[in-house]
């Protein structure tokens, strides 16, 4: 690859899932769920739970994900 040529970006695929139930769940626990991933293999996603009112749910979950790709800013 000639050097003044930007190199490809790598693709990702996030998955993800959400419901908002009314009532608290444990926060502690995060249990696994098996996937099947884009390449048809398996893996596992952790679950998490977040309780408070809506804003509040949207404002932690908001955190997470900033702090998931500071995690993964190096992938």
């Amino acid at each position: 690859m000639n050097p003044a040529t930007p190199s490809a970006k790598t693709l990702f695929t996030l998955s993800y899932g959400m419901r908002l139930d009314r009532g608290t769940g444990a926060e502690e626990a995060h249990p696994h769920m098996p996937i099947i991933l884009p390449d048809g293999s398996t893996g596992n996603i952790t679950l998490h739970v977040i309780n408070g009112t809506p804003e509040e749910i949207k404002a932690r979950l908001l955190e997470s994900v900033d702090a998931f790709f500071e995690i993964h800013a190096e992938t």
